[in-house]
């Protein structure tokens, strides 16, 4: 929706300014992402749920949101400015308000670009492992609590080929 907003009902002068803004917050190393999990989202969450631990998922699971949304925003809008104006045009021609145009012509028009902008971005996500270390902390532990620390399949892998742990445990 964002992408949306951009191209088809954002003004230019507006549109000028947060493409780049999007771009910026697309390129923020994880690092950053995942030391501002630990210092701003989980004590805010913390104020909300007293007996939640310094190392959560519910915080990791937050920021990593707000980790691909600029990356998914940034891709889709490139796909959807590449659609031809002819396009756009000739379905204004014939009579489509802008929001028929958006999503019966644009986003038809420039799926592969949407897909492949999602894909990336869940690639990123799945790989990840400095914010999940950062603010979910490493117990492995297999659990469907968002309060509790957890570590994903990356971190066990590293964990396990630098020679912290055994790999019979």
């Amino acid at each position: 929706t964002i992408a949306i907003y951009l191209n088809m009902y954002a003004p230019k002068s507006f549109r000028k300014i947060l493409k780049p803004f999007l771009e910026i917050l697309a390129a923020i190393p994880t690092v950053v992402y995942g030391f501002f999990a630990l210092t701003i989202v989980t004590p805010f969450l913390q104020s909300i749920y007293p007996d939640l631990e310094t190392f959560n998922s519910l915080s990791a699971g937050i920021v990593m949101g707000i980790m691909i949304i600029p990356f998914i925003s940034s891709l889709s809008e490139d796909a959807l400015y590449a659609v031809p104006k002819a396009l756009k045009e000739a379905s204004f021609g014939m009579g489509a308000t802008k929001f028929q145009t958006a999503f019966k012509v644009m986003i038809p028009a420039a799926s592969s670009g949407i897909i492949v902008s999602i894909i990336l971005a869940i690639s990123r996500a799945i790989g990840e492992t400095m914010i999940v270390v950062m603010a979910a902390g490493m117990a492995a532990k297999l659990t469907a609590n968002p309060l509790e620390s957890v570590t994903t399949v990356t971190v066990q892998i590293v964990t396990l080929l630098t020679g912290d742990q055994e790999f019979d445990s």
